[in-house]
């Protein structure tokens, strides 16, 4: 997100008091940095040349089922990988993180890598491989080399003694953490000058195990890069089947397009490209894809794109191990508690043996919401709904089978709803605002009504939360009540303001992938700790955008379109990212007199009219 501060002063309208809304150029506040560069769908692959010289580097050879097939130097990469990718790894980010951050999946953006085996070479500088380099450069204990739109590399120096862990690295260099920092100069991301981030320009600990995990600060760097993880984005939940070549592998997962979907597995061969299963259709709504296990591939990655472009259609990595073990199957003995709620959400833990391996448990054929494997003789998962009295046959299903224990959960009536406070509390006129209702039992609530009206989007995502969208409504304190088994109301939790508004003057001028959208939310009262937010969409990727404002709408003729900004106060250059989108946000300051102003896009388009697509002009009036 870009953010701004002063559109007075960019506009030399402080004496004025006419205009002091806030819009000037983006001032970055974070700590981390960027280089410039962002990769592709096409470049999300890595490979690992081990030819660590040291046996420090390379004398983990305990497997770890997150990684199937790979020990040493090569795991320990790849666990530098996965911390950056969109979510936890395999689900639960079991690994060996710092210890601050132990879960392994930390950045939270539109970016997962794919792991496509081991290299032969060190390759180019754009083919995407870490190696070992002979010699030495000072302090430095490695490097990337970075095209970045068009691949990398990474080279650790041989002089410097190598550890691949897993545990505590007390003494040398810790490989895991050097390449987790290494990689994200890979993905387009400088030094951080924050001591706590894997970014950071100097080592922690003086070993590289700090550098495990990713903080707070290189999630943003990668989120600013990539966008942050989009709702839509495919994710996939956990994998059953035989796991053998010609077989049927079950993806289960969410968001996956009906038709058109690409499988992603890592190749035999090893030259870093995918073996991609092409035009996969998917079921149940999105959430199940059954494909059959090509030849050629090894352990490794699986990853499912959807129709789209860009990193919000590629779903997250999950290992996939190919031949896994015999003799294990698992067998599901017991599960407590053996009843709950229809809504779903009751925590339960199944008992039994050959666990470790588990890819999948359902409740009458439905996903557990998520599970976790505690051992090899214990699971925690979370109900999905169900219909009231009904006895759920209960499945755990590994690599080399399933089990069944039949009618063991029932599903009960849903408790009375018990809400007891909403955040954020106040919002606009016009609806639209995104809450959370919080309380002590929101299982089966059905709706939430703010004065008497339904909201919409709702979706229940705790045994205690329930996110929601509020309806318009006329100014003031309204009730809100959630309606399920029964109803629960908490007196004046919400209150409607006039938060002014935001309204579009009319349509943008085409370019070659039609016309940029612009539009606003949020709040324009001067002296709004909330702020608003301006969000454009449609433009080219990573090409220049100009943002127009002007305190009156006098729609001209310009360029094959219509300019509404007249006459202009300000323009303010910005760029569009590898999606096409930008985010400026920013608040009115206190002070400021109720007025309105104009806005618009325009954007440069190499192959449209004149070179230039624009915006819908937006009207922003205060309240």
């Amino acid at each position: 997100m870009k953010t701004f501060s002063r559109l007075v002063a960019a506009a030399g309208l402080v004496g004025s008091a006419s205009l002091v809304a806030t819009l000037s150029q983006p001032v970055q506040t974070a700590a981390y940095t960027t280089i410039g560069g962002s990769l592709d769908t096409t470049q999300r692959d890595f490979r690992v040349w081990n030819n660590f010289s040291d046996a420090q580097a390379n004398n983990n050879i305990s497997p770890n089922p997150s990684f199937p097939g790979q020990t040493g130097a090569v795991m320990a990469i790849w666990k530098g990988h996965v911390e950056w990718a969109s979510e936890p790894y395999a689900g639960t980010g079991a690994g060996d993180g710092a210890s601050t951050n132990p879960v392994l999946g930390s950045g939270g953006a539109n970016f997962d890598n794919s792991f496509q085996g081991t290299a032969t070479s060190a390759g180019t500088t754009n083919q995407n491989i870490h190696s070992e380099l002979a010699g030495s450069s000072g302090g430095v204990l490695a490097f990337t080399e970075t095209p970045i739109s068009d691949g990398w590399r990474i080279l650790y120096y041989s002089t410097w003694t190598w550890q691949d862990g897993p545990g505590t690295v007390t003494s040398n260099i810790d490989l895991q953490g050097v390449a987790c920092h290494e990689i994200g100069h890979s993905l387009g991301l400088g030094h951080s000058s924050d001591p706590s981030a894997t970014m950071y320009w100097a080592l922690t600990s003086g070993t590289g195990t700090d550098q495990r995990s990713i903080s707070s600060d290189d999630s943003d760097g990668v989120q600013y890069v990539y966008g942050a993880k989009s709702a839509t984005k495919p994710r996939i939940l956990s994998i059953s089947g035989t796991l053998q070549i010609g077989t049927t592998l079950t993806i289960n997962g969410a968001n996956f397009s009906p038709t058109g979907n690409e499988v992603w597995f890592t190749k035999a061969s090893g030259d870093g490209i995918p073996t991609k299963v092409l035009g996969v259709t998917s079921s149940a709504n999105g959430t199940l894809i059954s494909v059959t296990i090509p030849a050629g591939i090894t352990d490794g990655d699986l990853l499912v794109a959807k129709v789209g472009s860009g990193g919000s259609s590629l779903s997250n990595a999950w290992p996939m191990d190919l031949g896994a073990p015999t003799s294990d199957p698992p067998v599901l003995t017991s599960l407590l508690p053996t009843s709950g709620p229809a809504g779903g959400f009751t925590q339960v833990t199944l008992t039994g043996t050959g666990f470790a391996g588990a890819a999948a448990v359902t409740f009458e054929g439905v996903p557990a919401l998520n599970f976790q494997v505690v051992s090899g003789t214990a699971i925690t998962a979370t109900t999905p709904g169900g219909p009231v009295g009904n006895k759920a046959d209960v499945v755990v299903t590994d690599a080399e089978g399933s089990t069944t224990k039949v009618d063991a959960f029932t599903y009960t009536a849903n408790p009375a709803p018990n809400i007891g406070s909403v955040f954020p509390n106040v919002g606009g006129i016009q609806g639209g605002t995104e809450v959370t209702v919080f309380g002590s039992a929101v299982v089966g609530v059905t709706s939430i009504t703010f004065g008497g009206a339904p909201g919409t989007n709702l979706d229940v995502v705790s045994a205690t939360e329930i996110n929601v969208v509020t309806p318009p409504h006329a100014a003031g304190p309204v009730d809100v009540v959630a309606i399920g088994n029964g109803s629960d109301t908490v007196v004046n939790a919400f209150t409607y303001k006039n938060l002014g508004s935001f309204v579009n003057l009319g349509p943008g001028k085409p370019g070659s992938l039609g016309s940029p959208t612009l539009t606003g939310a949020g709040d324009l009262t001067a002296g709004s700790a909330t702020g608003l937010t301006l969000t454009l969409a449609g433009a080219v990727p990573l090409q220049q955008v100009i943002l127009f404002i002007a305190l009156s709408s006098l729609p001209l003729p310009l360029k094959g379109g219509t300019f509404y900004p007249v006459p202009i106060l300000t323009a303010l250059p910005f760029s569009a990212d590898d999606f096409g989108q930008l985010v400026v946000a920013g608040a009115v300051p206190a002070g400021v007199p109720t007025l309105s102003f104009v806005l618009q896009y325009w954007c440069v388009d190499p192959t449209a009219s004149f070179g230039l697509s624009a915006s819908n002009g937006l009207q922003c009036s205060m309240p």
